[in-house]
């Protein structure tokens, strides 16, 4: 080919056309279609189970929420929705919990931010441990296990287990004297009672027994020296034989007759039974002088019943376990004579919602889940990791740990051990002035342009208090005024006050980007209906509890285009509210005239049972900014007008690039006009035009001004019927 070819994306300029003989490929970029901002980005800032702080991360629906920042509590076990955050705060339930505030709302995009109220951190520090099969175990007798750590071995105690033996004294040789008939009841260990019949033939100890045993099923009665033993099944401190008369209780003869009384023989051993060990007694025999002397110790792990033996105070420490009399180590299940690093071994997750306690049994729990890589020889695990800690029940009530004296682990990891402390104090709970300091921190979080709460145009807070309005204000403002797009916070009023004291109450707030919400609705939730009144605070038998009305307005305002008026009919909150909160006030047209022109946007249920807000206001009592759809709309304008300058800005100010400017926003809001689709129609008229020319040295100094005017089409908040209906009304044709 005797030419080059050569692609570029704009024209090139003459020197590069000229420079060498070729063939020219211009590959423009096709014009991007004037669109505006999004308009429906929910920003919730509250407490939940698990997550990181302060870091707002946007969640793809409910199983990806879960997945970043947990569900509701934690499960132990079987034992769901435990230890839930936020239980109880300023008198009221759930105020502060993430996982009840966000429950059912469905906005186009979802963002979170998790606030930290940790009280202190704890330190797990990874151990080497055995693991046995699940309890109970058969074992026997005099058995013995052996740990051996880095640091020596040392034996467990020996296993201890007699029967309990009822023994006979003053029968032999006999006779019974027995006419038939006679009767004695027999309780072996737990067993239910038998009742043992004698017949006329029953003189001699061996009829006596075989007579027991026939009743029995069991060969437990025996004759020892002329005299009736009478043995328990089981051997252990739990055995036990009871025996009554059943026939003459009060003189006693039955049993005189075979030379037994009335009462209870226990055995003995420091296990219970020894053929059903459970997880507690084996860790008990494991935890002897002399495993604890090679630093060895045995837990339980509570969730499946097996011991867990480990080597305590040591990242890189190891231990194994090996029989020492008899099977005790293999037939607890432990793996025998293989020797365990501590820092090495599989990947493990040790999940939020831990459970750690100290001598006195306060508890904590873990605020993150976290993980531990593989570890080998060659590239061992890094052995200790840090995590938040708080108040296992987070209702204000919890008081200080000293630095190292939380050092109980309620919840073992399922594959690894660790062993946990306190580095330092932990703190008593966070007075309600700290958790509104925690907060005041999570809004300014997300208030940075390069992150992607940037998009959020409604954002709600999980509590309420009179501090966190003012931090949220101020965090609405400032993100609308430093890069993000324009903000609206929404808010409430406590749960159980009166209009009166929402009245005085939203006067503290006067702000356009400042919304407020009273009375609250009601809400079921399964959850809190699963446990019932057995769940603590915050739980009953219903499952129906109190909500701010601040969550359903916002979930309303993030599905509606913001021209629109929140106040109409949607249906979308009549799907999951029960109810409007109870508040034994007559909710009528005055009432809702009184707290419209208070500024509150108040929920009501309607006279065809809609749920519905009755009057879409912000708090400002400024003329022209009073309206919900006034402020969403000006920042989604104002937004899309700032996305559509981003192509021209810094570029050279061609008369091109001008009118390009001018063509782009005269197309967006004729977009907004919709002149040819009346049903599209979003505003009612406008003005869009480059002024720079009004302003001296303005373009001198790089600075182009385009000025425009948008009138906002009205909502139909108020219709008239002007009616004259009568015999004698005069009709006049319209023309």
């Amino acid at each position: 080919m005797s030419a080059f070819i050569r692609r570029f994306r704009d024209l090139p300029t003459l020197e590069q056309l000229t420079a060498i003989e070729q063939i020219t490929i211009i590959d423009r970029t096709p014009q991007v279609p004037v669109t505006g901002v999004g308009f429906g980005t929910l920003l919730l800032v509250g407490e939940f189970e698990d997550g990181a702080f302060n870091t707002p991360t946007e969640v793809l629906g409910a199983n990806d929420e879960r997945s970043k920042f947990g569900g509701f509590g934690y499960q132990y076990g079987d034992s769901k929705y435990q230890n839930p955050c936020g239980r109880r705060h300023l008198a009221e339930d759930w105020n502060g919990n993430g996982w009840i505030k966000g429950l059912n709302l469905r906005p186009q995009r979802k963002i979170i931010c998790r606030v930290d109220t940790s009280v202190g951190d704890v330190r797990f520090t990874l151990a080497a441990a055995v693991r046995s099969a699940a309890a109970p175990f058969d074992l026997t007798a005099a058995d013995q296990a052996t740990v051996t750590t880095d640091t020596g071995a040392g034996a467990s105690t020996a296993i201890t287990a007699t029967v309990a033996t009822a023994a006979g004294a003053g029968f032999a040789p006999g006779p019974t004297g027995y006419t038939g008939g006679e009767q004695i009841g027999i309780t072996i260990d737990a067993l239910p009672e038998v009742v043992v019949s004698f017949q006329v033939g029953d003189q001699t100890a061996a009829n006596v027994v075989s007579r027991i045993n026939a009743f029995l099923g069991s060969t437990l009665a025996v004759v020892n020296a002329g005299e009736i033993d009478i043995s328990s099944i089981q051997a252990g401190s739990g055995a036990s034989v009871v025996l009554r008369d059943v026939t003459d209780p009060g003189g006693g003869t039955t049993l005189a007759a075979i030379g037994h009384v009335a009462g209870a023989s226990a055995g003995a051993g420091n296990v219970a039974n020894v053929n059903a060990v459970t997880a507690a007694e084996a860790a008990n025999l494991i935890n002897s002088v002399a495993v604890a002397g090679v630093n060895g110790i045995a837990a339980v792990d509570a969730a499946t019943q097996e011991v867990v033996v480990y080597r305590t105070g040591s990242a890189t420490g190891t231990i194994k376990i090996d029989d020492t009399v008899g099977t005790m180590a293999t037939d607890m299940g432990f793996t025998t004579g293989t020797v365990v690093t501590a820092n090495v071994g599989a990947a493990f997750d040790l999940a939020a919602g831990t459970r750690v306690r100290n001598a006195g049994g306060d508890e904590w729990v873990t605020m993150r889940s976290i993980s531990w890589p593989e570890g080998t020889v060659a590239a061992p695990n890094d052995g200790t990791q840090d995590v938040e800690v708080r108040p296992a029940t987070d209702d204000g009530t919890a008081l200080t740990a000293l630095a190292g004296t939380v050092t109980t682990l309620a919840d073992l990891p399922s594959s690894r051990m660790v062993e946990v402390t306190n580095p330092s104090n932990l703190s008593a709970a966070l007075t309600e002035a700290q958790i509104d300091a925690a907060y005041a921190a999570a809004f300014t979080a997300t208030e940075d342009p390069t992150k992607v709460s940037r998009a959020t145009t409604v954002m709600i807070s999980a509590r309420r208090s009179a501090q966190v309005i003012v931090s949220g204000r101020q965090s609405a403002l400032d993100a609308s005024a430093e890069g993000c797009q324009g903000r609206v916070f929404v808010s409430r009023a406590p749960i159980g006050y009166s209009s009166a004291q929402a009245i005085a109450d939203v006067a503290s707030y006067r702000r356009d980007r400042v919304v407020y919400t009273w009375p609250g609705w009601t809400m079921y939730v399964a959850e809190i209906a699963t446990l019932g009144a057995a769940g603590g605070t915050g739980f009953n038998a219903s499952g129906i509890i109190s909500i701010g009305g601040d969550g359903p307005l916002a979930d309303l305002m993030c599905a509606l285009p913001p021209e629109e008026n929140v106040g109409q009919v949607t249906g979308r909150p009549d799907l999951y509210l029960a109810d409007i909160e109870a508040t034994g006030e007559t909710m009528g047209r005055t009432l809702y005239t009184a707290l419209k022109t208070a500024g509150i946007c108040a929920p009501r249920v309607d006279d065809d049972g809609n749920f519905v807000y009755q009057s879409e206001v912000t708090t400002s009592s400024i003329e022209g900014r009073k309206t919900i759809k006034r402020r969403r709309m000006a920042d989604y304008i104002q937004d899309s007008f700032a996305k559509l300058a981003i192509p021209f800005t810094k570029k050279l100010a061609t008369d091109a690039r001008r009118s390009g400017m001018d063509a782009a926003g005269t197309e967006f809001l004729e977009g907004l006009l919709s002149r040819n689709a009346p049903d599209a129609q979003r505003i009612a008229d406008y003005s869009f035009g480059e002024v720079t020319n009004e302003y001296d040295g303005y373009e001198a100094r790089g600075v182009f001004v385009w000025a425009s005017a948008v009138r906002l089409l009205s909502s139909m908040d108020t219709i008239v019927f002007d009616t004259e209906i009568g015999e004698g009304v005069t009709i006049t044709e319209a023309e």
